[in-house]
Order: C-alpha cells, then structure tokens, then sequence
C-alpha cells in the first residue's frame, strides 16, 4: 500500500509503539526498495523525505514541532492499533488524511479507555488465523498445559497474580522439566506476569544446564539489544520476559512459547501465542506450554472469532470463550472436544467435566480432599510437584489413601513404603 502510494506522490508515515519493532519496520521496507527515515531518539529526521517512521512515544514528546509535518501527510499506518497508546495523535491528523490501523486483536474494553469505532469507520476482516494456517502463511500450534486452581488467586484488573502462588508450588521446576520433556534444545520465549517470576523461572533453567536470560522494561537500551541479538542467533536459546516482547516481536524461528502466567485478556493471549506462529522455510508448526490455563479461559489461539469496532460489553465479557476442550491426562496436551485418541501420546482421552473457574461453592471435606488432590496428582503426573513431597504434607490417613489411588500407587504402597510418611504411622 505504501509502496502504490508514494508512486503516486503520496508522503506516507507509519507509526509503531516499541523501539524493537523500528529495526523489523526498516527491513520490511528494504524489501519493497523503500528507504524510511526514522524519527527516534536521539537523531533530529529529515522531515523533507516522503516515508518516516515513528515511535509514538517519541512523536507525541516532539507533536508540538511535528503538528503541521502530520497534517501534511496523506496516508498514516498505525501498527499494533488496538493499543491505547496512539490515541493521543488523532487530534493532529487531517481529516482528508488515509489511516489504516493494523492490528490481529482489535479489541478494547474498560471505562476509561475510548473504543476503536471513534477512530476508525470501517473494520476489514477477510481472513482469520485458521484461514492463515490452511494457506501455509502461519504455523500451526500444538498445546499443552497443567490446569492450575484458579480460585487460589487473586486478579489484578486481567491479569492473576500468580507469582506467589507459583513460587510456593515451584512452578518454575515444572516448566523446565515440562520444557526438556517435550520441548527440548528449541527456541523457547517465556512470557511471565511480573519480573520476579520471569527472573525466578530463568535461573531454573540456567541451573539446569539451559543457556537462558530475562529482560523487562528495566533493562538499559545496550543490554537489551545485546540479549535480543544474542536469542535471535543462538539455537535453542530460552527467552524469558516481562511486559516487553508481547505484541509485534517478530522473530520467526521461535519453536515454543511458554505462558507462565495467566490472563483474561483475549487480545493479550493472541498477541503472546502469535509470537511463535511465524513460518520459516523449516518451520511449519510450533508447541505452546501454558501454565495458566489460559487455553482453558479463553480456547484455542486459532480458533475463528468475529470482531467489531465496539469495546467488549460486560455481557460479551462474562460469556463462556472457550467451550469444552479435553485434556489428555497422560501428556498434558490441549485437544478438541471431538478427539478420542491423543495425537501426541495416544493414550484414550475420556470425557470429562467441563472445568468451572474460580467459582466458590459450599464444598464437604471429601468433596474439598477429592477436587484439590486430583489437581495435586495431576500436577505430579506432568512433574509439577513430587508425589512423595505430598504425602509428606497430608495428616489424613483418607486423603493420603484416595492419593495413592489418584497418583495409580500400586495397592500394597501403603505397606511397603507407608514407614517413610508421618500420615501412614499415626
């Protein structure tokens, strides 16, 4: 589009949110011929030229200056335009200017936060991630996960906050054991919810023999720059990041996306999935862990959706995404409701119950004993916790049976290894 507008005499600028995405911007150019001159940080551009690229933050710093060079331009393309960030800049575009918000989640919601449809006229959706997929232009996912007891959390606007919860249980061991078991030696980028958690999970696969690193808003410009060059050129190189590499990143021969974190935003799990979904000439499919259940909340990340303009209503916000999808028991991947047999393992996948997330309900003491040690035994039987470490915490000598029986201990456990646990010789 830029490329037919310039041809025409056209003066052209396309707006980005991070300074990450100003190198992927100028290669993309180079292929079209196209030479952009950048407005950035710490460079005064020549505002003469036909095609600028621009932070939006450094923009809006300079909007006084630059007020009639935007006027000025016919044709405006916002990248990532879902975000709130650009709003700002709408009151200094021509009305005769073109503008065109690119985005794969055009979806807003919240009070304080205007909607997309008093920008934008029209939305265009010809083509959906599946459609993407089935042509070969995206790569598809294969998922797995551990469900987690969502009602031990607490919720910070869209977000859990999951990083105590996670450090008590040592989530972090089972990612990286979860990680060498069925994504080893692939280039993995982990997502987390806080810099703690990330630093946390980071350091567990660097103990464990894994060439890992983290990086967050706080990390100086150099550094991170030296750690994204350095994972970009490194086989098998892990990742681990806070609030930086969400939307836009484009580094195709990611392998694995780790969510150690969970989330009710819709747009914000697209966005983070999405970062693995690029195709190589050898990359055709990539693997997502998630450890938030997130696949759970809000379905699978290729799923068809319809969208609109309008901000998310309380209605929309409250119904059910996801539908019911199964779970295999054995490996832990993520399957459709249809699926009989495990794709990946090919174990039996029975039916069962669809899950009901952080609802509260008046439970009896077996009812509890039953519910959260079916999760402890699940989360054993994917290497999240040790089966042995559980049965030293329990003081019931029913429960401690009924968890035998859950982890499949053969029947004559409680006699030859009962000496060992507390429970087994009161």
């Amino acid at each position: 589009m830029i490329t037919e507008h310039l041809k025409r005499g056209g003066r052209a600028i396309v707006f980005t949110h991070r300074k990450e995405l100003l190198k992927q911007a100028g290669s993309s150019f180079e292929k079209f011929g196209l030479t952009p001159e950048f407005i950035k940080n710490g460079s005064k551009p020549d505002l003469t030229k036909s095609l600028h690229v621009a932070m939006i933050e450094t923009f809006d710093r300079r909007k006084n200056d630059l007020e009639l060079f935007l006027l000025q331009k016919t044709l405006i393309i916002i990248d990532e335009c879902h975000l709130n960030n650009f709003t700002k800049i709408f009151e200094y575009i021509s009305k005769e200017t073109l503008v065109i918000g690119v985005t794969a989640t055009p979806l807003r919601k919240g009070a304080n936060i205007a909607s997309l449809s008093d920008f934008y006229t029209d939305l265009v959706q010809e083509v959906d991630t599946d459609d993407l997929i089935k042509l070969g232009f995206l790569a598809k996912a294969e998922s797995f996960g551990v469900k987690i007891r969502m009602d031990k959390l607490k919720q910070k606007g869209e977000d859990y906050d999951t990083e105590k919860y996670y450090s008590e249980h040592k989530m972090y061991a089972g990612v990286v054991e979860n990680w060498k078991r069925l994504t080893p030696n692939k280039k993995t980028l982990l997502f987390a919810s806080n810099v703690n958690s990330s630093i946390e999970v980071c350091q567990e696969f660097i103990l464990n023999g894994i060439v890992a690193k983290h990086i967050d808003a706080k990390t100086p410009a150099y550094k991170r720059t030296e750690i994204l060059n350095w994972f970009e050129n490194t086989d098998g190189a892990v990742l681990c990041n806070c609030g930086i590499l969400t939307a836009g990143y484009d580094c195709p021969e990611i392998e694995v996306i780790i969510l150690y974190r969970a989330t009710t935003s819709l747009p914000l799990f697209l966005q983070m999935v999405g970062r693995g979904s690029r195709i190589t000439p050898t990359k055709t499919k990539f693997t997502v862990l998630d450890f938030g259940n997130n696949i759970h909340r809000l379905g699978f990340w290729e799923n068809k959706r319809v969208w609109s303009l309008e901000k998310e209503t309380q209605r929309e916000n409250k119904k059910e995404d996801a539908g019911f999808i199964k779970m295999c028991k054995k490996c832990g991947a993520i399957l459709l409701p249809s699926t009989k047999n495990c794709p990946y393992c090919g174990a039996e996948i029975k039916k069962e119950e669809k899950e009901i997330i952080a609802e509260l309900s008046l439970l009896t003491k077996s009812e509890m004993w039953s519910q959260d040690l079916e999760t402890k035994a699940l989360m054993c039987k994917n290497n999240l916790m040790n089966g042995f470490a559980v049965l030293h915490s329990l003081t019931d000598i029913q429960e401690a049976r009924l968890f035998c029986k859950l982890m499949g201990y053969s029947p004559f456990f409680e006699h030859k290894q009962g000496y060992r646990f507390k429970v087994f010789r009161r």
